[in-house]
């Protein structure tokens, strides 16, 4: 079974490397993508998925918009749930981000590209997980990061968040799961808690997949 991940905004596969390296050595097979999260061609990222994901079965793991990315790339391509059975998503905003909506009210969104395009503006209506796939979201509650600081400017009243997205943004009904870690949005990409926690879901995935068989 693969295991694939996704880097977030203004990232590259490196930073997910560490990561790869980890879940390789616990004998998994994993594929490390990168793509250009500002200028992302849909058609070119989406048919490499789908040339990674194969017959499947593969967990897919997304890191803050990587996890939005392939949330995407499954309602558009329709990925089957004996392909991909789960999602995994570290510090995604499944609900938007607040911090991109405060960008936007001063005309500074259009740095961040073609990233918004994935849902990063939150809308106004309470959204639902869309696919028959189980989500599992890891939200991060060390509040390290660009937040704290535009918390005042925001006059925000969130008491959690991981120090770029706030743990309640990073839930969504329909989720499987919601799990909160004592990490930053950046450290709970490196932290071991966050491998044990992908190979734990992963072992059920194959499980459930050999009891199937």
């Amino acid at each position: 079974m693969k295991i694939i991940l996704l880097h977030g905004l203004f990232m590259h596969s490196l930073i997910m490397s560490p990561l790869a390296k980890r879940l390789t050595k616990l004998g998994w097979q994993v594929e490390n993508l990168s793509y250009p999260s500002t200028k992302t061609d849909k058609r070119h990222l989406f048919k490499k998925l789908d040339d990674v994901v194969e017959h499947g079965p593969a967990l897919m793991v997304g890191h803050s918009l990587g996890g939005l990315v392939i949330k995407e790339y499954l309602l558009t391509h329709q990925v089957s749930v004996e392909k991909v059975p789960m999602v995994i998503t570290l510090g995604t905003p499944h609900q938007g981000s607040r911090i991109v909506e405060e960008l936007q009210k001063i005309n500074l969104h259009t740095l961040l590209g073609t990233s918004i395009d994935f849902g990063l503006i939150p809308t106004e209506f309470e959204q639902e997980w869309p696919l028959p796939q189980k989500l599992i979201s890891i939200a991060g509650k060390l509040k390290i990061g660009a937040r704290p600081l535009l918390e005042r400017v925001m006059r925000d009243d969130i008491t959690e968040s991981d120090g770029t997205v706030s743990v309640a943004e990073t839930e969504i009904p329909g989720m499987s799961k919601h799990i909160v870690i004592n990490h930053s949005h950046t450290s709970m990409v490196y932290a071991k808690q966050t491998v044990t926690l992908i190979d734990q879901f992963a072992n059920q995935i194959k499980k459930s997949t050999a009891h199937k068989g």
